[in-house]
C-alpha cells in the first residue's frame, strides 16, 4: 500500500460521498465512482454519535478523528482507544 504525506485517508459521510461520486461519474471516471459508492457507508447518525463523545468523560480514552461507528436501534458503539498501564495489566515494566 502506497501512502503519501500529501494525502491522508479520510472517511466520507453519505452526502459528501455522493457529491464526489457524481463529480467522478460526470468526469468519465465511472469505475472509480462505483468503487467510492461501495465504500461510502457513513451516515448522519454516525456524525451525531461522534459529536456526542466530547460530552463524555474522556479521562479514560482517546478517540481518532474519524472513528469507526457501529449503530444499533438504541445507540452506537464508537471505537476508542483505552489506555491500560502495565501495572493494571500485571505486565512488568520494560
Amino acid at each position: 500500500m502506497h501512502t503519501s504525506t500529501a494525502f491522508a485517508p479520510i472517511m466520507l459521510y453519505s452526502d459528501e460521498a455522493k457529491a464526489v461520486h457524481d463529480a467522478l461519474a460526470a468526469s468519465g471516471y465511472g469505475a472509480l465512482a462505483t468503487m467510492l459508492a461501495s465504500k461510502a457507508q457513513r451516515s448522519e447518525a454516525d456524525k451525531q454519535f461522534i459529536a456526542a463523545l466530547p460530552q463524555l468523560d474522556d479521562s479514560d480514552f482517546d478517540v481518532d478523528d474519524e472513528p469507526v461507528v457501529s449503530v444499533s436501534e438504541e445507540g452506537a458503539y464508537i471505537m476508542v482507544w483505552r489506555w491500560v498501564a502495565n501495572e493494571e495489566a500485571g505486565v512488568a515494566s520494560q
